[in-house]
């Protein structure tokens, strides 16, 4: 009898502790911006040396680029090649707009972290892959 308690005890120990750590990222995962969804950007980064002023403008650029691209991706009056052209448009106007915010020496450093990033992906991507 106090064998079988204690095995039920363990095991709704258990369960109660594995709900939570499910929980856990979820809420993390909520809690973070728009740019963090992705690994985006982190204005706060001390190589970038931004301004508040700058950062704000970054910010408000980005969720504004965010939801203009949403919207695209939703437009289903467009055929898929007219979504591509006017998202790369989208793009190549927020990056004007992001150059003019940014010393040049900041787009730099910018263009050389996303530069990395993307590399760092395309190899997570591969690595994931030869996992499968």
């Amino acid at each position: 009898m106090k064998k079988t308690i204690l095995i039920a005890a363990i095991v709704s120990l258990f369960s109660v502790s594995a709900t939570f750590a499910q929980d856990a990222p979820k809420k993390e995962k909520a809690e973070r911006g728009m740019n963090d969804r992705r690994g985006g950007m982190n204005w706060d980064d001390p190589d970038l040396n931004l301004s508040k002023d700058q950062k704000d403008k970054l910010k408000a650029l980005y969720e504004e680029n965010g939801k203009q691209m949403k919207a695209l991706r939703e437009d289903n009056s467009l055929t898929d090649d007219q979504k591509r052209e006017k998202g790369k448009a989208l793009r190549t106007s927020q990056k004007e707009a992001r150059d003019k915010i940014l010393t040049k020496e900041q787009s730099e450093k910018l263009e050389a972290k996303m530069k990395e990033r993307r590399e760092k992906g395309r190899n997570n991507q591969g690595n994931n892959q030869a996992q499968q």
